[in-house]
């Protein structure tokens, strides 16, 4: 399936698979962007690769969410995003938050709440680290999360990834 013009569907589950949380699944996406993870500009087009995980619901509004963090600039540093409960989450690579001062990761939160709140159905959002533990993408425990994710990433070597960058 493709959910935007902008993004090409690497891989796309449409309903829940096994038993983590409720209802969750995920999808990931590729765009081009001209900006690293840390919002660099780099010499060349790459390809950031970041999944969506989504609930019982596909609410596919994320897209549209995406979307508008990608037209802004913003999506590089993303691994993950989702909504659960109406909250939009964003979780970032980890070097980034690591590597940004903390004047800088509350500027992007700023960004990225400020996106949510100028949709057409507003959320709220939570920044985190996707190797963090604060953050409620998923329902399910701290651990379980984790290890989902971290799956992902396996399978799928998210991120501003060198063997994807063009020419």
């Amino acid at each position: 399936m493709s959910y935007c013009h902008f993004f090409q569907t690497l891989y796309d589950e449409t309903h829940s698979v096994g038993n983590l949380g409720r209802g969750t699944h995920y999808s990931v996406l590729r765009a081009p962007v001209w900006h690293d993870e840390l919002l660099t500009r780099i010499e060349r087009c790459a390809f950031l690769d970041f999944a969506v995980i989504w609930d019982e619901d596909h609410d596919d509004r994320v897209i549209d969410a995406a979307l508008v963090l990608y037209t802004s600039g913003l999506l590089p540093p993303v691994r993950y995003i989702g909504e659960r409960k109406g909250v939009l989450t964003v979780l970032l690579a980890p070097d980034v938050v690591r590597n940004w001062e903390v004047d800088r990761l509350e500027q992007y939160r700023d960004g990225i709440s400020d996106i949510c709140q100028s949709l057409e159905d507003p959320w709220s959002a939570q920044v985190d680290i996707a190797d963090g533990q604060e953050h409620s993408i998923i329902h399910a425990s701290r651990d379980d999360v984790a290890t989902y994710l971290k799956n992902i990433d396996v399978l799928w070597r998210l991120g501003v990834n060198p063997k994807t960058q063009t020419g």
